[in-house]
């Protein structure tokens, strides 16, 4: 590996001392364009569940920063870390946390909220019209940690994944769940549709749609999109915006992200 880095950028200089700098800039864009087999692949930036797997014996943690505006006058900012571990070709245990901070004109409230456990199945892999679907489940444990954000009733989740292959670029991401709040027990239901694009074998991108649905409340819809770059085939960055209400004037968010699969 060191006398190929050696070798390559002894002919970029020369290439470059020859002023041929389209040529050069192929040579950079290059290995942008490698394949790189068994990319990590996350659940994150975006608001859907995927259906990957991670592989057996493998840790992959995911974690990164959102910056909010709520409204006129609340901001907020959320650290959100997953931990995902794969117990078979099929299964993978993890576990949610998240930090939360919120001001407005009152003050500041900030603080840890309550752990989440998330199981995570493979039902069956795509075939023809048939989607690949996954099964994510998750646990939220009635523990208080801040008092800012108590866990008052143990609460589950459970999200339907579907993904179509639609070319070898295109995949289309679809997402159905219920969540029973953990405050209120109210029991809420989630959609999501993302399309996402291969741009090359480490890079891609999306556009999501997502909402949730209430008895009691009215409709939330909202809109994302974002990229994601493979700085390494265990070593992804990633960074979106978006809005959960469409008024991007009043309520919007940017995110930004690391996640890191072990060992490589």
């Amino acid at each position: 590996m060191k006398n190929f880095l050696s070798d390559f950028f002894r002919l970029l200089f020369r290439i470059l001392k020859k002023k041929h700098y389209p040529l050069a800039l192929l040579m950079l864009l290059l290995p942008f364009f490698l394949p790189a087999q068994n990319v990590i692949n996350t659940d994150r930036p975006d608001q859907s569940d995927g259906t990957h797997i991670v592989e057996k014996n493998y840790y992959q943690i995911e974690t990164g920063a959102q910056y909010s505006r709520l409204d006129k006058t609340t901001t907020g900012f959320d650290n959100v870390s997953l931990i995902r571990y794969g117990i078979t070709k099929k299964f993978e245990i993890r576990l949610l946390n998240q930090y939360s901070s919120i001001q407005d004109s009152s003050g500041k409230i900030s603080g840890t909220k309550p752990p989440v456990v998330s199981i995570k199945n493979l039902l069956c892999a795509q075939h023809g019209l048939l989607p690949k679907i996954t099964l994510v489940s998750y646990l939220k444990i009635p523990v208080t940690i801040s008092p800012a954000f108590s866990g008052k009733y143990l609460s589950y989740a459970f999200t339907m994944v579907f993904r179509y292959d639609l070319s070898s670029g295109f995949k289309l991401y679809t997402n159905l769940g219920v969540n029973r709040d953990q405050q209120s027990r109210e029991i809420n239901y989630l959609s999501t549709a993302e399309i996402n694009y291969n741009i090359t074998q480490r890079c891609s991108a999306y556009a999501e749609y997502f909402g949730s649905y209430a008895k009691n409340n009215n409709a939330n819809n909202g809109l994302d999109m974002g990229i994601l770059y493979a700085i390494k085939k265990n070593l992804q960055v990633d960074v979106a915006l978006g809005s959960p209400t469409l008024h991007l004037g009043i309520n919007k968010f940017i995110s930004t992200g690391i996640s890191l699969r072990l060992p490589k």
